[in-house]
């Protein structure tokens, strides 16, 4: 039997979560993100004025193609920007499925949390929104202020904890 840590419920062995309240009740998996010391949260890419990005906030009211490069590995993705994309970890357990899951992208991975950044259309520009995170999110060097939109363009380099992300977008 398994008994609940947050209400003192019983259940039978192998329950996930507890039927009274919700808390989750398997043990020994983790669920958690690495969190980095104060002291050590810091850019990791480029500074600003070597990125050599080329900034195009105003990208018009169409079909935008996100793409980010994620990471060491170089791993390529792209969507459609029609709706808010939330970078993350997958947790079945706690039913988080982000839209780009970072999950497998190397060790630096291990710093995002589960529900990190979201990237949308504002208007006519595209914007990407801390949510929260422990580690912090930081668009060419600054760190974002959580739960405030800042706008992101072509050739920005996101930083999700300690994962490096290079931004690509386009007009459909």
């Amino acid at each position: 039997m398994i008994k609940c840590p947050y209400c003192q419920a019983i259940h039978v062995d192998n329950t996930v979560f507890c039927g009274e309240c919700g808390q989750y009740l398997l043990e020994g998996h983790d669920r958690s993100t690495d969190p980095i010391g104060i002291d050590v949260i810091n850019w990791r890419g480029e500074t600003v004025s070597d990125a050599g990005t080329a900034r195009s906030p105003q990208l018009g009211t169409g079909p935008m193609s996100l793409g980010l490069k994620i990471g060491e590995g170089g791993r390529e993705v792209e969507v459609i920007l029609n709706k808010v994309i939330l970078l993350g970890r997958v947790d079945p357990g706690a039913h988080i499925f982000p839209e780009i899951d970072l999950t497998d992208d190397g060790p630096s991975a291990q710093t995002v949390s589960r529900r990190h950044a979201g990237i949308f259309k504002q208007g006519t520009v595209v914007v990407v929104e801390d949510m929260g995170s422990i580690n912090g999110t930081f668009v060419n060097g600054e760190r974002l202020v959580p739960y405030l939109p800042e706008t992101l363009g072509d050739g920005d380099v996101l930083q999700l904890g300690r994962l490096l992300i290079k931004v690509r977008l386009r007009a459909q």
